[in-house]
């Protein structure tokens, strides 16, 4: 398990040089900030103002989530305090089986109302949503190739891809050669990240992928963490459901969980989600979304069914120092009881223990903090039966 945080830190600290703004690393602290503060300053507050991006609106019926009165300063506040570095962390909350019992706001940058952005968590709403498809009958497998539902993923690497392999990060399409960001190639990086906080992207994103795709290898072979696997699985709903993916993830995703505030998604200039990243909400919505996972997860149906395989290894996805274990665009072992968790650039994480119910949200500039909120969750864990 240590081997897997010191792995996954090194993955997303190093991803921190190559910035989403493309402007000059400099360290601005000593933890491994290497973006401005200006840039995270914008970035906790969500990027809202960006007019590539979309509103996903609120459920009409919030589902329940319960605010412990002291949750301020509870009974975990030292354990919290202890953990929580100011140089990096904006933003703890614990919630055990809806009902947040701790919350903790690095107030120069934050507050109760702050919606940061989320980074690569989109991901993991991408294969939720992949999962719906499935169960509303518009996808019949996870074992079938891409291409036989998405017409614009034919003849790529993406569409002769089984769906099972590019929620995995499997397609096969790149050399498995480690990318900081997710990027296959320069190219990519330009016309998608260094433009995507500017609300800049004007790329089309089929276009690029076609130039970016290297026919490397058969799908299923080498897990190579891939932002334009994503990109293909939001493709692949639109052109199996034959509606726009925002449409589709806010009836079946963002309505379910019962989403008390609308989200935002980046798009580019064409329309076109950017379904690896760039997705805006209320921390408390990310904790009703992850009991809904949990909740979800434990049920015999078959959003249940995909949820259990959707956290389960799937495949190895390269890193600098290794490789971590990854379901369907989720991380696996994150620290240790038995959880799961989606991560983004920066220190984003919405962490989830089946056994116990406990679920982390995260918002931070760094990774380089992340082992002692780590052991910090499992404390928590450990105090609630299995």
């Amino acid at each position: 398990m240590k081997y897997w945080i010191k792995s996954v830190w090194l993955f997303l600290c190093v991803a921190s040089v190559a910035l989403f703004l493309g402007a000059t690393a400099h360290a601005q602290n000593r933890k491994g900030q290497m973006e401005s503060d200006k840039f995270w300053e914008d970035f906790s507050k969500g990027l809202e103002w960006l007019s590539t991006s979309k509103v996903v609106s609120a459920s009409p019926s919030p589902s329940k989530l319960d605010v412990n009165s002291d949750s301020l300063n509870s009974n975990w506040s030292s354990l919290v305090d202890q953990a929580f570095d100011p140089d990096v962390h904006r933003i703890v909350i614990l919630a055990n089986k809806r009902n947040i019992i701790h919350r903790k706001y690095n107030e120069k940058w934050v507050n109760e109302k702050s919606r940061p952005s989320s980074a690569s968590m989109a991901k993991s709403l991408t294969a939720m949503a992949v999962g719906k498809a499935i169960c509303n009958g518009s996808i019949a497998s996870v074992d079938h190739k891409a291409g036989e539902y998405s017409s614009r993923l034919r003849g790529t690497s993406w569409g002769n891809a089984k769906i099972r392999h590019l929620l995995a990060m499997s397609s096969g399409s790149n050399k498995p050669v480690f990318s900081p960001t997710g990027s296959p190639t320069p190219l990519v990086l330009t016309e998608t990240l260094t433009k995507m906080y500017e609300g800049k992207m004007t790329h089309e994103f089929m276009s690029l992928m076609s130039k970016a795709d290297e026919k490397y290898a058969e799908s299923g072979q080498h897990g190579l963490y891939n932002n334009l696997d994503t990109q293909a699985l939001a493709f692949l709903i639109e052109d199996a459901t034959h509606q726009k993916f925002i449409e589709f993830f806010e009836r079946e995703i963002w309505h379910a969980i019962g989403a008390s505030q609308s989200g935002l998604w980046t798009h580019n200039s064409h329309g076109q989600v950017a379904a690896f990243s760039g997705f805006t909400a209320h921390p408390y919505d990310w904790i009703r979304l992850g009991h809904y996972v949990l909740e979800e997860r434990a049920k015999d149906t078959c959003f249940g069914n995909y949820l259990k395989e959707a956290t389960m290894r799937q495949s190895q996805v390269v890193l600098p120092n290794g490789s971590a274990a990854y379901g369907f665009q989720t991380w696996l072992g994150c620290g240790g009881v038995d959880t799961f968790c989606f991560l983004g650039h920066g220190g984003q994480r919405l962490q989830m223990s089946p056994s116990t119910g406990l679920v982390m949200y995260v918002h931070a500039t760094s990774m380089s903090s992340s082992p002692s909120l780590l052991a910090m969750y499992r404390n928590v864990a450990s105090r609630y039966p299995k």
